[in-house]
């Protein structure tokens, strides 16, 4: 399924705010329904292109030019991460939201590697969708309910505290992807997070603050 609508042409001389364009792919229509349903009665926001892959957005989106898209990255087609990864390269100035039904730190950190500015499960209340839409344009850094935690320790997820355990070991970065059995892009995406929160530089630091926190039992 793929609907587009193309860009109009607003006069110049017109001073009308133009809203948020959004463009929705999911392989399951009545989702994606639901999604455009829910975006279109926000009147800052317009859905201006749906399809069922990657690949059918990517045929048209310099001619629909969403300022955002929706995307599940890991649909049956199987091209929703490397669509991610194509329109962060090749457009960077559209922002991407991770709509995912695979939800744990490890998908989440494969869509944001790629090139998502934000990862969220797909039970997502789609009243709050809007609002987080206008977020992501706006450059904020978007979080599910319950992760806006305010210790360093509870910022940590389950995966950044094991993966900084195996380090605080020793163990390589290939090590610890072995161990975990994900990619060592993964560990290092896992790892510039805990650096990020602790307010550390590397794993040494890393490991002496949480051990100091008791993070590592």
């Amino acid at each position: 399924m793929t609907s587009i609508m193309p860009r109009t042409q607003t006069p110049t001389d017109l001073r009308i705010e133009q809203p948020i364009r959004v463009a929705i792919v999911d392989e399951f229509p009545a989702h994606v329904m639901g999604l455009a349903q829910t975006i279109d009665r926000s009147p800052s926001l317009e859905v201006v292109a749906t399809a069922s892959s990657g690949a059918a957005l990517l045929q048209r989106i310099t001619e629909t030019a969403p300022d955002v898209v929706i995307i599940e990255p890991w649909m049956r087609s199987g091209d929703g991460v490397s669509c991610i990864t194509r329109i962060a390269q090749e457009h960077p100035e559209i922002a991407i939201i991770a709509l995912s039904r695979m939800w744990d730190d490890d998908h989440s950190a494969e869509s944001r590697i790629a090139g998502a500015a934000a990862h969220l499960p797909k039970d997502t209340d789609l009243e709050d969708l809007p609002a987080l839409v206008r977020q992501v344009v706006a450059g904020a850094e978007v979080r599910p309910a319950g992760q806006g935690a305010t210790s360093r320790s509870s910022l940590l997820t389950e995966r950044e505290r094991e993966v900084l355990r195996l380090a605080a070991r020793g163990q390589s970065n290939a090590d610890i992807a072995h161990a975990l059995f994900v990619t060592e892009q993964t560990v290092k995406f896992h790892l510039s997070n805990v650096y990020r929160k602790l307010g550390v530089h590397n794993r040494t630091e890393a490991s002496h603050r949480a051990a100091q926190a008791g993070m590592l039992g």
